[in-house]
């Protein structure tokens, strides 16, 4: 995917000529791993995931209404066979594709497989530099060598540029002292940091199914003195250009939704953005019912149908907000010319394996 495409597709959203840009597809909620802050892995059933062969069509109308930006997502994406024909589906029709992946248990052959079809980005999740504490994180696994021989693998073989492998950080008060070193930690690895403030639901009976509730990693009272401190060293890194994937803006609203528990951005799902579900379920976002399905009849035109559009600002309206970062984030990119300063900069930050940031 040009990024120039990609830039069109942005001034053309500033100027209020909106299409959609990005879809988050999970295409499975199958996964190898248990983390603490999760349990989207409840809802795993192989028997409800659509096929690589029925991915095809929906893939051509998503890049028909102006999708450039493609997420595949889970659980775990790589527990399906068909990840590399799913990419491909993407692929083939000018998609910049990512994989969103917790690093653990991929064979090289499957890393070669999904980058031969077109994943030109890797997100991999690695929340500590302390192996003990990542194993706690996971439910008990030793996992974090795991994730970080599949990090430089993954490096290793990301050859296409503008290639940006992320290392996703997990915020809590697990970690609050550690995401500075993790941003070198990164740097050395040849990948950016993006810190996702953790989300966790009120109690188990009022779980999205995306989110846990172990209220032992919510940040508390006695942490905001580590959490102001670790986020104003962050942004003074980003400001002098360290690899760090958020923009500032997103920075600044995650310590305020982990200190005060307010998010202060206004959201553009369904309009800049879309959510797929491994069943083939198209919501403006996980968490609200569908608006359209993989197989819907003229689906490019559904998506840009006005009766998409007001149930999208009428179901925004109602929502009590979120951090998600890649809703987030795009959102910045659009409407705050400092967020695409930093967005476009990004390219050009990646950092070389054995640089520190």
């Amino acid at each position: 995917m040009s990024l120039l495409k990609q830039a069109r597709a942005l001034v053309a959203a500033r100027i209020g000529a909106a299409r959609p840009l990005y879809v988050h597809y999970g295409v499975t909620h199958r996964c190898n791993m248990r983390c603490r802050m999760c349990v989207v892995w409840k809802d795993g059933n192989i028997k409800d995931e659509i096929s690589a062969a029925s991915v095809a069509p929906m893939a051509r109308a998503f890049a028909d209404v102006g999708v450039s930006m493609v997420t595949l997502g889970g659980g775990e994406p790589f527990v399906r066979q068909d990840l590399p024909e799913i990419v491909s589906a993407f692929h083939g029709e000018g998609c910049d594709v990512r994989i969103l992946t917790n690093g653990i248990g991929s064979s090289d052959e499957q890393i070669d497989a999904v980058i031969e079809a077109g994943v030109r980005h890797v997100s991999i999740s690695l929340d500590t530099l302390d192996p003990v504490k990542e194993q706690d994180i996971y439910g008990g696994q030793d996992v974090w060598h795991d994730i970080v021989d599949t990090m430089r693998r993954f490096r290793e073989r990301l050859k296409t540029p503008p290639s940006i492998p992320i290392m996703n950080v997990c915020v809590s008060r697990m970690n609050l002292d550690e995401l500075v070193p993790l941003v070198g930690f990164a740097a050395k690895e040849g990948f950016c940091c993006s810190f996702v403030p953790i989300t966790l639901s009120p109690s188990e009976a009022e779980s999205d199914g995306f989110a846990a509730a172990d209220r032992e990693l919510a940040v508390r009272a006695e942490d905001h003195e580590r959490l102001e401190s670790a986020y104003t060293h962050l942004l003074r890194l980003k400001r002098r250009g360290a690899p760090i994937a958020n923009t500032q803006r997103f920075l600044r609203d995650s310590l305020l939704f982990l200190r005060d528990g307010k998010q202060d951005w206004s959201c553009d799902a369904g309009t800049l953005y879309f959510s797929v579900s491994p069943r083939g379920d198209i919501s403006i976002c996980h968490k609200f019912p569908p608006v359209a399905r993989f197989d819907t009849p003229n689906l490019a035109a559904v998506l840009m149908s006005k009766e998409t559009r007001r149930t999208a600002r009428e179901t925004r309206a109602a929502c009590e907000g979120c951090m998600r970062p890649c809703w987030a984030e795009l959102t910045h990119a659009v409407h705050d010319w400092r967020s695409s300063i930093d967005a476009f900069r990004l390219v050009y930050q990646t950092p070389r394996v054995g640089k520190e940031g």
